[in-house]
């Protein structure tokens, strides 16, 4: 998302709105939601924002997609979280796979799990005919079918 977000720093007036991976939900202990559950550290010799005990080692992070399945965000989400530049929002893998189920029902466009995330933000957005909206749809869905299948039971 940060690539996304680039040209529109210094644009007070755009939204930037990232989606983090909920995993099973924020608290259940099976979540990648690094903003929710994280704070300051070290990782890969980058000071950021973490998900880690009281003495600092990493959690295991929880997310049906593995390219959020991280315990960490970078340096540069960390500073748009920590100023207020960047909101930061939570969505479980329940939500992403019914968005991007949804999403192939509609358009015939299967989603990667990562962009399906995000997806799934967008349908809960209180949005205005005249808002205009870009969502980052990367990634292959087919890379993720298994996933799909095994989840909805086709």
């Amino acid at each position: 998302a940060i690539g996304m977000f680039y040209h529109f720093l210094d644009q007070p007036a755009v939204n930037l709105i990232a989606i983090e991976a909920a995993g099973k939900g924020v608290a259940s202990g099976f979540s990648a939601a690094t903003t929710a559950l994280g704070k300051e550290g070290v990782l890969h010799g980058s000071k950021s924002i973490l998900m880690q005990t009281h003495d600092g080692q990493v959690v295991e992070p929880h997310s049906v997609s593995a390219g959020l399945d991280y315990p960490g965000i970078g340096p540069q989400h960390a500073h748009l979280f920590k100023s207020g530049r960047g909101q930061y929002v939570s969505i479980t893998d329940e939500e992403s796979l019914d968005a991007g189920l949804e999403l192939t029902r509609l358009e015939g466009i299967i989603p990667a799990i990562e962009s399906a995330h995000a997806l799934a933000y967008l349908q809960k957005m209180d949005l205005k005919e005249t808002d205009t909206v870009v969502v980052c749809l990367s990634g292959r869905g087919d890379k993720d079918l298994d996933t799909y299948i095994k989840h909805f039971n086709f």
